[in-house]
Order: structure tokens, then sequence, then C-alpha cells
């Protein structure tokens, strides 16, 4: 299972930092900040009619409960201490 993480946290990595630091910034940019803010509101609508009211936080607890039964939930046992 270490290994199956380790590969995918390799593959993942560099996408997650372009898009976060570059991508995001880079879309803000194009559509512009009020048609960004709407866009936020209407994906959070969205998410309420999917999932109901406070549906990221009961996803996020499942997503944990997977992630603490799989044993990867301790991020500090695959990141560095600093």
């Amino acid at each position: 299972m270490d290994a199956l993480i380790g590969r995918f946290v390799r593959k993942y990595r560099p996408h997650y930092a372009r898009e976060d630091t570059v991508l995001f910034r880079e879309f803000q940019g194009v559509v512009g900040p009020a048609e960004y803010r709407a866009m936020g509101e209407r994906f959070e609508d969205r998410e309420h009619q999917h999932f109901g009211e406070n549906g990221f936080e009961k996803v996020l607890g499942q997503v944990e409960g997977i992630e603490k039964r799989l044993g990867i939930y301790d991020l500090s046992r695959f990141t560095s201490a600093g």
C-alpha cells in the first residue's frame, strides 16, 4: 500500500502545485474577480443540491473515515517533519 501511495503522491504533487500556484491564479485573472466569486457561489449551490446542507463537511468526514481504515490518515507518516 505504501508503494502505491508513494507513486500517487509523486504523480500528483507537481499537478497540485501547478494547479494551486499557476492555474487558479490565471483563471481568476481571465474571468475577473466578480465572475470568479459568482462561480464559487454556483459551485456551492450545486454542492448543496447534490450533498445537502453541510454536504462538504459530511463527505469530508466520510473521506477521513476511509483514510483511517486504510492507514493513510496521519500525513506525518508520508511527509517530512520539516
